[in-house]
């Protein structure tokens, strides 16, 4: 089970990465910070954490390196972009992710993706 609210932010771009975070911090929601496919497996394994936003595009790899490591775990993975576009959204959506969000990020779209993904999140914990 959950112990805390903790979600993980995999993103290379340390502007978005420090807006996701301040957001997630006005709610109470701690943010995990990592900017590497690398460091969010190691992550992964070792925090228990409930929501994973993972820019579309790390240094080392891309989203779709995370999403089968996250189903197992039954954790949401929100793929972020730089700006919308149908075929990378497209493209997350097939392979498996639970949202889509591109930069700038909308607080209120942020809300609305947690509010969607944390009970799923809760769930998928308590049963595990």
């Amino acid at each position: 089970m959950l112990k805390r609210q903790q979600v993980l932010v995999a993103m290379s771009d340390s502007d978005g990465r420090s807006a996701l975070a301040s957001t997630l911090a006005a709610k109470g929601i701690e943010a995990v910070l990592a900017s590497t496919v690398q460091e969010t497996r190691t992550i992964l394994n070792r925090e228990p954490v409930a929501v994973v936003f993972c820019q579309n595009k790390l240094e080392d790899g891309a989203f779709s390196d995370l999403l089968g490591e996250s189903s197992k775990a039954k954790i949401p993975v929100v793929v972020c972009s730089p700006s919308y576009e149908p075929g990378i959204y497209m493209d997350a959506m097939s392979k498996g992710a639970f949202d889509f969000i591109a930069f700038p990020y909308a607080q209120r779209e942020v809300e609305w993706i947690l509010s969607c993904a944390l009970p799923r999140a809760a769930i998928a914990a308590g049963a595990a």
